[in-house]
């Protein structure tokens, strides 16, 4: 009979070999798209942008490899995912920001009489293509996992802020707040399945007003 496949006790896989690469990638705003292999060995691909060279858009100013530490964490996500996945799966995901995070956020909506999702996104440098920040959750984490962690960089809803071929009209770059900078984020490497093991999911919320 064969054995019971070993789940991993972390997500320390992700920082070895390719994966380092992979999640790095994406912890530095890139979309990788596979691997391919060349004559010096398998290589990551990316996502291309309209000028054909690689889309960069969001994610960290230089993300530093850590741990994340058990405890409570908040996280944000769209209504169109809420509605498609439902509360378990959209809470199951790799962005996370601490308490104090989300007590900034909901102090500065307070502060300026706007919902706390179009705090979250003006604060966490969500841009309106991406989603609505219409949920918020929280979530213990149980076990030390590997992360990164950083402030998010300027992004747009599709493409690389820095491409020459943006429209500046239809899809305008989302800064950091004028005056602020970017708040702390955290991104945990995983799959969906890993993380859901490791995060346990307590209340959700919407955040949106009409």
């Amino acid at each position: 009979m064969d054995k019971e496949k070993t789940r991993p006790k972390d997500n320390s896989h992700c920082f070895e070999g390719l994966g380092r690469q992979y999640w790095g990638a994406i912890a530095r705003g890139f979309t990788p798209t596979g691997f391919a292999q060349g004559p010096e060995g398998s290589r990551l691909e990316l996502d291309l942008d309209t000028d054909m060279k690689a889309m960069q858009n969001g994610g960290m100013f230089n993300p530093q490899e850590t741990r994340m530490p058990p405890g409570i964490y908040y996280r944000f996500f769209g209504t169109l995912a809420h509605n498609r996945f439902g509360e378990r799966g959209c809470m199951a995901g790799g962005w996370w920001i601490e308490p104090e995070v989300y007590f900034a956020i909901r102090d500065y909506a307070g502060e300026q009489n706007i919902s706390i999702a179009k705090a979250g996104k003006a604060m966490l440098v969500i841009p309106d293509g991406w989603h609505d920040c219409g949920y918020v959750g929280t979530a213990t984490l149980t076990t030390k996992l590997k992360a990164y962690v950083g402030k998010g960089k300027p992004a747009t809803s599709t493409t690389s802020p820095f491409n020459a071929q943006r429209n500046p009209v239809t899809d305008p770059i989302t800064a950091p707040l004028r005056g602020g900078m970017p708040v702390k984020q955290w991104f945990v490497p995983g799959n969906r399945e890993l993380l859901g093991r490791f995060f346990k999911m307590g209340e959700v919320r919407q955040v949106i007003r009409a």
